[in-house]
């Protein structure tokens, strides 16, 4: 969560010290602890410089900030929307704390699965803890520039098999996953949902004219 990755720094353990110290290391923590690790050396070795220079509250980062939007599509359809729920998911309205609108959506499809394990959809029960934000992020990404329920299901189809599923579930499952996510995406954004369909809508009547 943001709250965890804001405060993680802040409780650095031997870990973040022993991969400034001992990059070269074959047990170094900085190389397998996320999926990019030359980024988490170089803030270990800042982090480190920080606690080590006297006056860590007064020192002077010179880590590079890497800028990056939250959905930018869904960011525009919010705006375009003036839905201030979908505006603050992705970031563009103000919020207490920043927002991850993939894990938003994740846990509206979960919700939805769990709901139909328990009703006795076999292919909602083989979901069961394979639904992660990784999972939906791609889906969620494109399905506002137009990717379809098809592509949508090849898109989550290949992060199910990376994460290891039987070959013989991923169809069913890919398919159930993607509708999912549209009925995700819809129900936390109404508007942008509303302002694609209309402009879907014009564009086939324009090029029909």
């Amino acid at each position: 969560s943001s709250g965890i990755n804001a405060e993680w720094p802040l409780r650095p353990g031997d870990e973040i010290l022993d991969s400034a110290d001992n990059m070269c290391t074959e047990t170094g923590w900085w190389s397998k602890s996320t999926e990019d690790p030359w980024q988490c050396l170089a803030t270990c070795i800042e982090i480190a410089s920080a606690l080590r220079s006297g006056d860590p509250e007064s020192y002077i980062c010179r880590l590079p900030v890497h800028m990056d939007g939250s959905c930018n599509g869904l960011q525009h359809y919010a705006a375009l929307g003036r839905d201030i729920e979908g505006a603050v998911k992705v970031n563009v309205a103000p919020s207490p704390t920043p927002q991850d609108v993939y894990v938003a959506v994740m846990d509206i499809v979960r919700r939805i699965q769990e709901q139909h394990a328990r009703e006795g959809d076999e292919t909602a029960k083989k979901l069961t803890g394979w639904i992660h934000r990784k999972t939906i992020k791609q889906t969620v990404m494109t399905q506002v520039y137009g990717v379809t329920q098809f592509g949508a299901k090849d898109q989550i189809q290949g992060k199910l098999k990376d994460q290891g599923m039987d070959p013989e579930d991923l169809t069913r499952c890919s398919i159930y996953l993607a509708r999912l996510t549209f009925q995700a995406v819809g129900e936390l954004f109404t508007q942008a949902q509303k302002i694609q369909t209309w402009l879907n809508k014009s564009a086939w009547d324009i090029a029909s004219s």
